[in-house]
């Protein structure tokens, strides 16, 4: 039998435009779900970061009704995550704890109170074996990671067994298969999609039991991909229904299960890095790369406020706190990167944080040294952001 899971990670940042959401729920999240529910025979997985529920809960309490139905009636597992899709690897790790404990107790809040997740997705599958002791003191029996991080490595992957590090599962996503799906070169008909993977995971694995997860944005169906979306899933869930004697649809924790488990060491990384990275030993190049001086200075200014925001304790600090709790999303330093470049989602989380700073010194009474303090990274940064903006401006003219 060849077990096949899809996991589709669903995320939007806390400081989405409601016109945006309403457009991918329209065009993706109502549509997914939808099928998901209505294949009640298959099995899946998801992540849903806390950010997001958030957002449903305002604009589109109909994804939700329908995550919820499919998760109690038993052919949806849900995974937890950082709540407001943080870089694990780049906090320390009290506040990776925290984020994972907001997860846990917004998911029970908002969407069901069933909530008890086996597994835990790091955003950006970024993993270093650091956050496997810690996964397990918060009770989770498996994550997962690129398998590029290991066949970088020279490490083989896996495909009738299980990596574990410190008595955590780490599930290695098969880079070829999820990212064939994500940039849409896959075949245009359900059963000629599951044939293809069918013969493709024989020649790989032989004839016996084996595994393969196709994890991705969920995003990809629907939205990023039209051709992909409604009836290209019914089709595919189909098929894969009408093929259920060699391939099982199946969600993590049942693999977890069905296979033995070995103790391996996993290479830091995500599922966005690339061999150079691991040549540089800059992992985590797209969030936080010693090379961006960007990147050097949002993170300098996240650590000062993250730091003062840490030490007051006094009256008001409770939504400050939320507030720094949010700060933390991903996409502003994403947005930094080389390839990615876009001055204005960089300010949109600068000009967030110096807020929250503003509000830490009028709750303590007035130390306006740290607003000083803080505004001359603030400016630093801008002055940097805009010397790229305005050089990548004048190299497109000479063009």
């Amino acid at each position: 039998m060849k077990y096949v899971n899809f996991l589709f990670h669903i995320y939007q940042p806390p400081l989405q435009e409601p016109s945006i959401i309403t457009k991918i729920v329209k065009e993706c999240y109502l549509p997914l779900t939808k099928a998901i529910c209505d294949f009640s025979d298959l099995h899946f997985t998801m992540n849903i970061n806390l950010s997001l529920v958030e957002h449903l809960h305002q604009f589109a309490p109909e994804v939700l009704a329908n995550i919820r139905a499919a998760y109690e009636q038993g052919n949806l597992e849900l995974t937890s995550s950082g709540a407001y899709h943080p870089i694990f690897p780049l906090l320390p790790g009290n506040e990776v704890k925290r984020q994972l404990v907001l997860n846990e107790e917004g998911l029970r809040r908002l969407l069901t109170d069933r909530f008890q997740p086996k597994g835990v997705f790091p955003p950006e599958m970024a993993f270093e074996y650091q956050l496997a002791p810690l996964f397990a003191e918060q009770g989770y029996r498996w994550t997962i990671t690129d398998d590029m991080s290991v066949a970088y490595q020279g490490i083989s992957i896996p495909f009738d067994e299980i990596y574990t590090c410190e008595g955590v599962s780490v599930f290695l996503r098969s880079n070829y298969w999820s990212n064939k799906f994500a940039d849409n070169r896959i075949p245009g008909s359900g059963k000629a999609c599951v044939d293809e993977l069918f013969h493709s995971l024989c020649d790989w694995q032989g004839k016996g039991d084996g595994y393969v997860i196709i994890a991705l944005d969920g995003e990809t169906f629907g939205h990023h991909h039209k051709q992909l979306g409604e009836s290209f899933l019914g089709d595919l869930f189909q098929a894969f229904r009408d093929n259920h004697q060699r391939t099982k649809l199946a969600c993590l924790s049942e693999i977890n299960d069905a296979f033995p488990h070995v103790s391996q060491f996993i290479p830091p990384g995500s599922w966005s890095m690339d061999k150079k990275d691991v040549e540089n030993r800059d992992y985590f190049s797209l969030w936080k790369s010693p090379k961006n001086k960007i990147h050097t200075l949002q993170w300098q200014f996240t650590d000062y406020v993250l730091d003062k925001v840490r030490r007051f304790a006094g009256k008001g600090n409770e939504e400050t706190r939320k507030e720094m709790d949010k700060a933390l999303f991903s996409c502003q330093y994403w947005w930094a990167s080389f390839w990615k470049f876009n001055p204005g989602e960089i300010y949109k989380g600068a000009f967030n944080m110096m807020a929250i700073l503003q509000q830490v010194v009028e709750l303590q009474g007035g130390d306006y040294r740290q607003i000083r303090d803080g505004e001359s990274i603030f400016r630093e940064l801008v002055t940097e952001v805009e010397k790229e903006r305005i050089g990548r401006h004048i190299e497109e003219k000479r063009e």
